[in-house]
């Protein structure tokens, strides 16, 4: 059987299995069923006659192209034929495989003249293992420095890392999509917006068999034009190594190009080493991704200024419109900050309306592959990754919150539109609809306004979900707030750690309140969660604030303080606490802040600091680890 495989940019990846007969075009009942504006109702036909599929155009308003040229008859297609319906675009056996995910989609050509010379193959465990002996402390101390680092900054730590220490000037890292129905996820891609196109016998050696592949050449360019693939290739070696799934049962690929050297074979087994080192960071980023996933479809609670009384007046006229305006099944649009906590917004709706006992889904559709968005979205029917139930099919019955609604894309929005006006979603490779009784609710932290204005977000679309609006103030409008908040989210994180809260102090209190709070409630969530941790017998005191909250009052009562003096004054902490740690030895004080002693007591006298009057007995200093602080009292978060 032959394919289709969808090739525009929002698209690709999609994948058509041809039968005897398949009829194109926007209505129902037609085989694929296409999303285009200037698509008729039954556009196109393909048909399989003996070993040959022929296309046929049924008499469309807007015509069907096959290499630019219009279909007036029955035409032969042929591997590589390019078909366009509107601003649909489809290769009929293209021969290549979709990878896509969260970063650029990465595409597997099959296929493709291979040079069997300077091949460098062995398996990737042992390649690890034969990594020199002054790389291995280069190895102990990523390894210390990505267990030290918050999870978020993991993946960015090791693709600099990359890029810094191998020269890597393009780098891709491929995963196993156990979890998200794929065999293989497009993971991680270097520089920003690179798409990686190689050929599919390396691919299938390191992700089948294991192997760390140095490969002597890379595909730098296709295109499909005139019924005709272009793929063009440099003599520029690549290397690539096995990452590790749980139990080593599914292997994903790193990949690493760069243009300004020829990598060898001692760059492969560091490499490979590289990749064992990161596969268990992975392993655990990707499941607490999947876990978050599971929450998004559950019914449970999570702390908020939802389950805490406000005693801010903006706040409770918004929560008491919701609840109003929650009775009818119109959708609800919700704007606010980022970090201003619409999803409990977005929640405490679901749970006032008549909706309530079906399902709260929230969907994050900024994280949702623009090519796999509809089958997520709308769910599948048929196809090489089986039945799979979308989120608005979980949603039947009960409430969808679409978070981060501007990234909808063009052809999920009509599907969105029908939903919402007819109560209808076509799963992929359905050709039937399926009736849904949806509460929509969504919210945007830009102006989607403008997005219509420019044309990436349907006028009617806007119309529908903003029928009622519902606006969120930031958390420095709501001050008076932030006392029960804070005390709410020490509270919690401190019985998660397993140690008493005593309160906050006055002194640092204010400093709370005086605090702008860029990140709304989510920054404050995530600094009581450090506050917790770093408590004294349970008390939060002003010292234990990081700088930047430490400094706020000075900030808040004296709007003319500037940026300088806010960097002077931390640089004059570091010096006096160094100076204080260290009894007033001025060559171990520079040393700790990697200073020449010259210019530390430069800087010393500039603030009017005298190491004499910090001699005496000094503190107990921890041992220094790559990039972290040995002084007492300045955590993480005041460098």
């Amino acid at each position: 059987m032959a394919e289709l495989v969808a090739f525009r940019e929002d698209r690709l990846g999609f994948r058509f299995t041809l039968h005897d007969k398949a009829v194109l075009g926007r209505s129902s009942d037609c085989d694929l069923i296409l999303f285009d504006r200037s698509a008729s109702r039954r556009h196109a036909e393909i048909s399989r006659i003996g070993e040959n599929y022929f296309i046929v155009d049924l008499e469309s308003t807007n015509g069907t192209l096959i290499n630019d040229m219009p279909v007036t008859f029955q035409t032969k297609l042929k591997p590589f034929d390019c078909i366009k319906i509107g601003q649909e675009i489809y290769i009929f056996d293209p021969l290549l495989d979709v990878v896509t995910g969260p970063a650029p989609a990465a595409i597997i050509l099959n296929s493709v003249t291979e040079s069997h010379q300077n091949i460098i193959s062995r398996p990737g465990s042992d390649a690890a293992a034969a990594i020199n002996e002054e790389q291995a402390p280069l190895l102990a101390a990523l390894n210390h420095v990505l267990l030290t680092i918050p999870e978020q900054d993991v993946v960015p730590t090791f693709v600099n890392f990359l890029a810094e220490h191998m020269g890597a000037t393009s780098i891709s890292i491929l995963w196993p999509g156990a979890a998200t129905g794929l065999k293989q996820i497009s993971f991680v891609s270097y520089p920003e917006g690179k798409r990686l196109l190689m050929s599919q016998v390396p691919y299938r050696r390191v992700t089948e068999m294991g192997e760390a592949l140095l490969w002597p050449r890379i595909v730098t360019e296709l295109d499909f034009n005139s019924g005709e693939r272009h793929v063009a290739q440099a003599d520029q070696p690549c290397i690539m190594a096995p990452l590790y799934g749980r139990e080593n049962s599914q292997m994903g690929l790193l990949y690493l190009e760069n243009q300004t050297r020829d990598y060898e074979e001692v760059d492969l087994n560091f490499l490979s080493a590289l990749a064992q080192l990161i596969s268990p960071f992975l392993v655990n980023i990707l499941s607490n991704a999947n876990k978050e996933d599971e929450r998004q479809i559950s019914d449970e609670t999570t702390d908020s200024i939802a389950d805490i009384a406000s005693r801010d007046l903006k706040v409770r006229i918004v929560y008491s419109t919701a609840s109003h305006v929650a009775q009818n099944h119109e959708p609800i649009f919700i704007t606010g900050e980022p970090g201003t906590d619409k999803t409990s917004l977005a929640r405490h709706i679901h749970m006032q309306s008549a909706q309530k006992n079906g399902r709260f889904v929230k969907v994050t559709l900024s994280d949702l592959p623009p090519a796999q968005m509809d089958r997520m979205l709308f769910g599948q029917e048929s196809g090489s990754d089986g039945n799979q139930t979308g989120f608005l099919g979980l949603a039947d019955n009960g409430t969808v919150f679409l978070r981060h609604i501007e990234y909808l894309t063009l052809t999920a929005q009509r599907s969105v539109l029908m939903a919402l006006e007819e109560g209808l979603i076509y799963p992929i490779g359905s050709r039937h609809a399926r009736n849904v009784a949806v509460r929509f609710l969504s919210s945007s932290s830009v102006n989607l306004l403008e997005k219509v204005e420019s044309g990436t977000f349907r006028e009617d679309l806007y119309a529908r979900l903003t029928k009622i609006n519902l606006s969120l103030p930031p958390l420095r409008e709501m001050r008076y707030d932030i006392e029960n908040l804070a005390n709410e989210f020490v509270t919690k994180a401190s019985r998660n750690l397993g140690i008493p809260f005593n309160g906050i102090d006055p002194t640092a209190m204010e400093c709370l309140r005086a605090y702008p709070w860029p990140g709304n409630i989510s920054e404050l969530k995530a600094e009581c969660a450090i506050m917790a941790r770093f408590s004294r017998s349970g008390h939060i005191v002003m010292d234990i604030l990081p700088l930047h909250l430490r400094l706020a009052p000075e900030v808040f009562h004296h709007s003319d303080v500037s940026h300088d003096s806010l960097l002077a004054e931390a640089e004059r902490i570091f010096l006096s606490k160094s100076l204080s740690c260290h009894g007033g030895d001025v060559e171990t004080a520079s040393s700790v802040l990697e200073l020449p002693p010259e210019e530390f007591i430069i800087k010393c006298r500039a603030y009017g600091l005298d190491p004499m009057d910090y001699q005496g007995e000094p503190l107990n200093i921890l041992p220094r680890g790559p990039g972290q602080t040995s002084l007492p009292g300045v955590e993480d978060d005041d460098i």
